[in-house]
């Protein structure tokens, strides 16, 4: 269930980053790069509030210390992604076929990062008490 709400959340978000990638793209035609860089800043700061509060429903810990943690997250997955547009517009001429690719290839590992790391809680464990400890 959670990786339906964070699904959903990242659609939500995703056409964010991709709206203020395609507006900026248009106004700014020769920095796709820059320009994917504000669409997922954008994106992010929509983003952390809504899994934050519904996606992980993670708000009895210190909302200080899961900004810093999945901006940082942020900030590493905004260079990857970055990378990966800059390196697909070498052998395609299509920035906005690129761009999706590139963000496709980032989802997996930020869910499972933004669960484990950044809105980590008790209420999600794997396995109920009695059955971790061998009953």
């Amino acid at each position: 269930m959670i990786f339906i709400r964070y699904g959903a959340i990242q659609v939500l978000a995703y056409a964010l980053d991709m709206g203020t990638f395609l507006l900026l793209l248009y106004f700014f035609q020769n920095e796709p790069v820059l320009a994917n860089i504000a669409g997922k800043g954008v994106a992010g700061l929509f983003a952390f509030f809504l899994h934050r509060h519904f996606t992980f429903q993670s708000t009895a810990g210190s909302s200080k210390v899961q900004a810093v943690r999945y901006f940082s997250l942020l900030a590493i997955n905004i260079p990857a992604a970055s990378v990966l547009l800059g390196a697909g517009l070498y052998f395609f001429d299509n920035p906005t076929v690129v761009k999706f690719v590139s963000d496709v290839a980032c989802v997996l590992l930020t869910y499972w990062l933004s669960k484990v790391f950044i809105f980590h809680s008790d209420k999600y464990d794997a396995a109920p008490p009695e059955r971790s400890k061998g009953l």
